[in-house]
């Protein structure tokens, strides 16, 4: 691995970064140093990143003025299919096409922003946090109207209305006021899920199938069904864990191939989930009886959260173990979350017998 020599890289990587962050994480490039020795590091910094791995690689801005600084001291050419600037509003939108931008990089926009900013011929990637926001037939609907080539499914990349109170656990986390919401937005990194259409249109129909051959009756009896279908048909990729693949980091390992690490078992729960009304998150930690950090949920069901482990499940069961990470309270897993957005999660669930 390489070292890193810009101050803006290194604040988020460190000097020498890591594989799945060089893979898999791509924050936004928010300049602190203007000199143009920074520049000069920049320009080494994100050729080392590309020459390590040209398909990984993505270049993320949250501000235009960002990518404009940028532009105006390095030739961004060759990257030119890795560049996504965030845009929020017509003046934004109106920015990249005065300075003749919009046809060398990719738009992201939420769904929720998408009609209401002119948008023309620039190439989109649509952001939403489940894949209930943007089922099949919305987005054909929106694919006769725009030219979308992306769909990324993250989490709380910006903050819907009901999940605002996440400013507050978010600004204590990075020392930020909280009513600074565009900073907070501009702080998280780029979600990583982003999908070609056709393969989020893949990920989609599996999930109604799943759905369909599930036959759930309730909300509680469909997180169990989906919960048992995810650990007994999606195998660990031991080998991922070694050598980092990003389609086992997001939905397309488990979904699609069924092998996964912890990440993609977590969004393959959240996501499915989402489809039956249930709220879910996907919780980051360190072991506290285990070595190694992890990813996990916590559910939603009847107002209180409750953790639930679908990868420790699934190991359990293909190893013919009895699974007991079902909504479970923070003492019953193996590890603590240091997430930002994260619940306590103080008891575990009691399920009426009769629906199981």
């Amino acid at each position: 691995m390489f070292h890193l020599k810009s101050k803006v890289l290194t604040y988020w990587y460190g000097d020498i970064p890591n594989e799945y962050h060089i893979k898999f994480i791509h924050y936004n490039i928010e300049f602190f140093d203007e000199s143009n020795e920074e520049y000069e590091n920049i320009k080494e910094d994100l050729e080392n990143i590309y020459n390590y791995d040209k398909e990984a690689f993505k270049l993320y801005f949250s501000n235009i003025n960002d990518y404009l600084k940028l532009s105006d001291h390095i030739d961004l050419n060759k990257y030119e299919d890795k560049i996504y600037i965030r845009i929020r509003s017509n003046d934004e939108y109106k920015k990249l096409i005065e300075n003749n931008i919009s046809k060398n990089i990719k738009v992201i926009v939420f769904l929720s922003d998408l009609e209401k900013i002119d948008i023309k011929d620039s190439d989109l990637v649509v952001q939403v946090d489940k894949v209930s926001e943007l089922p099949l037939d919305k987005l054909n609907d929106l694919l006769t109207k725009y030219n979308i080539k992306e769909v990324s499914v993250g989490q709380f990349s910006r903050f819907a209305k009901e999940y605002e109170h996440f400013y507050d656990n978010m600004g204590k986390y990075y020392h930020v006021d909280p009513s600074e919401k565009l900073k907070l937005e501009q702080i998280n990194s780029i979600t990583n899920d982003i999908y070609s259409v056709d393969d989020y249109k893949k990920i989609l129909n599996k999930f109604y199938s799943i759905i369909e051959e599930l036959d759930i009756k309730d909300q509680i009896d469909g997180f169990y069904k989906i919960f048992d279908y995810i650990a007994k048909n999606v195998y660990y990729d031991f080998d991922s864990v070694k050598m980092t693949k990003i389609i086992n980091q997001n939905l397309i390992g488990p979904v699609l191939y069924g092998k996964s690490v912890c990440e993609g078992y977590s969004k393959f729960l959240q996501q499915m989930l989402s489809l039956i009304g249930i709220d879910a998150l996907c919780v980051q930690g360190g072991g506290k009886k285990e070595e190694g950090g992890h990813i996990w949920n916590q559910v939603l069901i009847d107002g209180k959260w409750y953790d639930s482990d679908v990868t420790a499940d699934s190991y359990r069961f293909h190893n013919n173990e009895e699974m007991k990470s079902q909504l479970v309270c923070d003492d019953a897993i193996c590890y603590k979350t240091y997430s930002a957005i994260s619940h306590i999660c103080d008891e575990n669930y009691k399920r009426d017998n009769s629906r199981k």
